[in-house]
């Protein structure tokens, strides 16, 4: 039994089904990150072709390669904004029309700058819009195999990396660079038949705030109603009758003393209305199947007009910034995401760099992928097994996801760079598929949504430093050794980090 508190709503009690259509969304969601996940980390196959093709330096290049990511990572808020009004469907398929749209326009880009807006700025925005959704929807259909959905769900971007790093060249040498940004146009549309296939649940807040604005409007009817009424009994009472005394919270309406006989049927009429409709007020409690403590359990104060300065803070949980625990894992997440993206760009053109042909250096991306996939999964059940600690599990892949990339400098040969490929690509997945179930664990399903809609903005502003800075270090080093390890040394950090995240959690306990 799941309970999600809201200041407004009070409590509203609801079942995750933990199956049924749910997993339909585990398979939307899967698809979703396929093909924008996929898209996003296989665009480092480009980065050698960028360089080629638009004569731009490296970091110049790979500047496209960070924003995109950067910026679907920094509109996390405005995904759960949208989540929150729209629903989970209708967000995903905005996102998906802005998406490609981005690409679309990336067609006609003769200069290399226009891309930074059409694939950094517009299709991140897409993409931002789309991530939010595709992860608490899932969410919230699952309770007690939520790691395992979750994993299955995420495991689709490295399932997309492991497929469309291949394709990408295909592409490239069959079509050119402008045709096959068209080609992912089309693609990226598809999302909006993946996106119908996102029913909501009435634990949504989208749902909760559909339930509150049909309360508000039947209260609205009511109150017409009862002063209706209040006029039609004074008329036929005179002056013997006192006007009907309601009161708004349950609709009651209370009978004074009379002494005229004949407005019996009158005040009985009234009262007959008014339990009507507290009746079917009623009902809306059980509206898509769930479970409500009472009719107060769905406020109508904060209904009343608002500014709109009040709705914006009522989309973002700021009291968030206030929580020691959440503070230090965005911290952790910001760490990660200086260095997370950073293979996925370079590890081809790195490869090369040593002498090896980027045909074959397209495959330890693939590889970094498919170990991806496999590392959500397995890690995910691994985590759903009782006794198992999520936090010091994450912590774990996250450190020596860190060791792993400060060594792989050292490495000169394909076995070796295959090696690191798995390895990476198996311990990052870790940090993908327990990141949003950790969030739960630490601070509550209730606050899921801006909870991983604000640590979006972290991972969104590291993710934009950390490449064009690793491209840089390059640029003036001439050599991915120093860059590699100071990937390695920041993931390595905030795996170390989340290892005292306990020690706040329990200063808090006690208050």
């Amino acid at each position: 039994m799941t309970v999600v508190t809201n200041q407004n709503l009070g409590d509203v009690e609801f079942t995750p089904p933990d199956g049924g259509w749910g997993w339909m969304v585990v398979f939307a969601s899967l698809v979703i990150h396929f093909i924008m996940d996929g898209i996003t980390y296989s665009l480092g196959t480009y980065l050698p072709d960028f360089v080629e093709i638009f004569k731009v330096s490296r970091s110049e290049a790979s500047i496209v390669h960070a924003l995109l990511p950067a910026i679907t990572l920094s509109c996390g808020p405005i995904g759960s904004m949208l989540t929150n009004r729209f629903g989970c469907r209708k967000t995903c398929i905005y996102g998906a029309i802005i998406a490609a749209l981005g690409f679309l326009l990336s067609y006609f880009a003769h200069k290399f700058f226009i891309l930074y807006i059409t694939i950094g700025l517009v299709a991140g925005v897409g993409f931002g819009i789309i991530y939010v959704p595709a992860i608490v929807s899932v969410g919230y259909y699952f309770e007690k195999k939520r790691s395992l959905a979750i994993g299955i769900a995420v495991c689709g971007s490295g399932i997309g990396t492991f497929v469309l790093s291949p394709i990408n060249r295909i592409l490239i040498n069959q079509f050119g660079i402008q045709k096959a940004f068209l080609i992912k146009a089309v693609v990226i549309l598809s999302l909006v038949l993946f996106g119908l296939l996102i029913k909501p649940v009435p634990i949504e807040p989208s749902e909760i705030n559909k339930r509150k604005r049909y309360l508000k409007k039947a209260k609205k009817n009511s109150d017409e109603q009862k002063k209706l009424m209040n006029e039609k009994v004074n008329e036929k009472s005179g002056n013997y009758l006192e006007p009907v005394q309601t009161q708004n919270d349950n609709l009651n309406v209370y009978e004074k003393d009379l002494a005229i006989k004949n407005s019996k049927s009158d005040i009985q009429a009234v009262n007959n209305s008014a339990l009507d409709l507290m009746a079917h007020v009623r009902s809306l409690q059980n509206v898509a199947g769930s479970k409500s403590k009472s009719l107060n359990a769905l406020s109508l104060n904060d209904d009343e007009e608002k500014t709109l300065m009040d709705k914006i803070k009522g989309f973002f949980d700021f009291t968030l910034l206030k929580d020691p625990v959440f503070i230090f894992f965005a911290i952790s997440n910001f760490f990660t995401s200086l260095g997370f993206n950073a293979p996925y760009i370079f590890i081809v053109d790195q490869a090369f760099s040593v002498g090896i042909p980027t045909a074959k250096g397209d495959y330890f991306l693939s590889t970094i992928g498919i170990s991806n996939t496999v590392g959500r999964i397995v890690l995910g059940l691994i985590s759903d097994i009782k006794g198992v600690n999520r936090l010091f599990l994450y912590a774990s892949v996250l450190t020596i996801c860190g060791i792993a990339t400060c060594i792989e400098p050292f490495f000169t040969t394909q076995t070796g760079f295959l090696v690191y490929s798995i390895v990476f690509g198996f311990t990052s997945g870790g940090y993908v598929s327990l990141t949003s179930v950790l969030l739960v664990d630490l601070l509550g399903l209730d606050k899921l949504t801006n909870a991983f809609g604000m640590l979006l903005v972290f991972q969104g502003v590291a993710t934009a430093i950390g490449p064009p800075f690793i491209g840089f270090l390059f640029e003036q080093l001439k050599s991915y050794t120093i860059p590699f390890i100071f990937i390695g040394i920041v993931i390595g950090i905030s795996g170390f980090m989340c290892f005292f995240i306990p020690c706040f959690k329990k200063k808090e306990e006690p208050k």
